[in-house]
């Protein structure tokens, strides 16, 4: 699969689920992004957002401080309104040709997943072997994000579940 397959799959996807794209000026300099409000039966109100990142050049520190950027995309596009909590989420995919062991393990493993109100989880889809790259469940507590993360990958990130 190519990187203009993959993007074409994950947009079909996020509009059969009824996501909506951000307005272009909101969503710069990530193009296109799309989000979602919903209920989560474990873990509340969630706003989800989905992004795919197609830069060529690609390292640990790149993807710490693209995916920072984005968290701060997702922060600044949902102000907390009416004091009543709600769970960000944001998924930034990184498809790329046989990406390597480090890079795999900095944005499955190393990468810190939530800060304040946001969870922004940094994904990487080898497009070789058309194998997405996600964060692991942990055995303890804070499950509910990570297993949330697991089912939209596979609902909307991963072209094995159409």
């Amino acid at each position: 699969m190519d990187i203009d397959e993959y993007r074409d799959h994950v947009e079909a996807q996020v509009v059969d689920h009824e996501y909506d794209p951000l307005p272009p000026e909101e969503a710069n300099p990530f193009d296109p992004v799309w989000y979602k409000e919903d209920e989560d039966p474990t873990i509340g109100r969630t706003k989800v957002y989905v992004t795919i990142n197609e830069d060529l050049e690609l390292d640990p520190e790149t993807v710490k401080t693209t995916t920072e950027s984005f968290r701060t995309l997702v922060g600044s596009a949902s102000p907390p309104t009416d004091g009543s909590f709600q769970n960000l989420f944001g998924y930034i995919v990184y498809p790329r040709a046989s990406p390597d062991a480090e890079l795999i393990e900095f944005a499955t493993e190393e990468f810190t997943v939530a800060n304040r109100r946001t969870n922004v989880f940094p994904l990487l889809y080898d497009l070789d072997s058309d194998t997405l790259h996600t964060h692991t469940v942990p055995r303890l507590k804070g499950r509910g994000f990570y297993e949330k993360q697991k089912f939209d990958a596979e609902e909307l990130l991963t072209p094995s579940s159409e």
